[in-house]
């Protein structure tokens, strides 16, 4: 059963300026769900590309320790034990915890850009020619989902909105860092991406696969994945009170964009449509 979501919050935004605005870049049938849905996606953590995803600042120290103290010369004759057994159960817990944190965390991201500055990389690492840019500014798109929520799945679930913070994870600042939420954390290598995100949270819950002698082990392991989502769809309250704009991708046909505009007017919405300022 669905029900309003209201306990939502944005943090460690004071440095976006309110005339930034957010934007996410998307292909066809993304923008066809959030279209049709009037919602966002919000993927679980250990889907995403980057497998850090929810790493601790207390997780990047042990992880740092371990690493400097193997690679003393000392040890090397014995360092495959130094590994196995000296570091064996830090790591099994970090992992443990590693994976706890992102499968307890769902999130939803965007782009942080001035109006009109799109980006190559974006559009190169997430779309294709028939793609488009969703974009909204920064304060208009705060105050709608601070007063109007979400419908989801449960009504004591929580969304915290951040932008991330980028450390170098191979030497962090532990004094930076030790204050900022470990899912609102990525490593620098990703900061192209300069992502501001939504994050849905939920208790953990481990939910053990059950095998079958007469059904086969993969067949089981797929209906395990129904019981356990790799996300969630939120719907979006008040949807036509978002002042949401699509950019075409910047080698979009113009067939594609007539298509788009069409599919706008069949799922009757109201949304200004651009062409890219970019060529690529």
């Amino acid at each position: 059963m669905k029900n309003k979501i209201s306990n939502i919050k944005f943090t460690n935004d004071e440095h976006i300026s309110e005339d930034s605005f957010l934007w996410r870049y998307i292909d066809i049938s993304k923008l066809l769900s959030f279209l049709i849905n009037k919602s966002f996606f919000f993927t679980r953590l250990d889907k995403f590309e980057d497998k850090k995803e929810g790493i601790t600042s207390n997780h990047l120290f042990y992880k740092k320790l371990k690493s400097e103290t193997e690679n003393y010369s000392v040890f090397d004759n014995i360092r495959n034990t130094i590994s196995l057994h000296v570091g064996g159960k830090e790591m099994n817990r970090i992992d443990e915890e590693i994976k706890q944190i992102q499968k307890s965390n769902f999130a939803n991201c965007w782009f942080i850009a001035d109006e009109y500055s799109e980006s190559v990389a974006m559009w190169n690492l997430y779309s294709s020619p028939n793609s488009v840019a969703i974009k909204i500014k920064y304060s208009e798109f705060k105050k709608n989902i601070l007063k109007n929520g979400f419908n989801g799945y449960g009504s004591d679930l929580d969304i915290v909105c951040s932008q991330i913070k980028y450390v170098n994870f191979l030497n962090p600042n532990h004094n930076e860092i030790e204050l900022i939420e470990s899912v609102f954390l990525k490593d620098s290598s990703f900061n192209h991406e300069n992502e501001f995100r939504l994050v849905l949270k939920k208790d953990f819950k481990e939910i053990p696969i059950e095998y079958n002698a007469g059904i086969h082990r993969k067949e089981s392991e797929k209906l395990h994945q129904i019981n356990e989502p790799f996300g969630y769809n939120l719907i979006l309250n008040e949807f036509e009170k978002y002042n949401f704009e699509i950019v075409f991708h910047p080698k979009s046909q113009d067939w594609i964009k007539n298509d788009i505009k069409k599919i706008l007017k069949i799922a009757n919405v109201s949304i200004k449509s651009s062409n890219s300022l970019l060529e690529l």
